[in-house]
């Protein structure tokens, strides 16, 4: 059983490992959907969401990119103090 509640009527997103999850356990999975939950509650239960539901892949993730220049001119800086 995967929850989910939003403010409005808007798509819901599945972590990788919640979809692994509903494709898994297919008729045994209930994906249950709250929207207007803090106002006017609509409650939407759909059984076996991998199946019955087209969902689409977005990739996010985060990274810190360290420019070229700020690596390089810190060679060695702070390795002979032992920093």
């Amino acid at each position: 059983m995967e929850v989910k509640a939003k403010s409005g009527e808007e798509e819901v997103a599945l972590t990788p490992n919640e979809w692994f999850k509903v494709k898994r356990f297919k008729d045994q999975c209930y994906l249950y959907i709250v929207t207007n939950a803090a106002t006017s509650p609509t409650f939407y239960i759909i059984r076996n969401p991998a199946e019955r539901l087209l969902s689409k892949e977005k990739v996010e993730m985060v990274r810190f990119m360290v420019p070229l220049e700020e690596w390089k001119n810190e060679k060695n800086r702070g390795v002979e103090n032992g920093e």
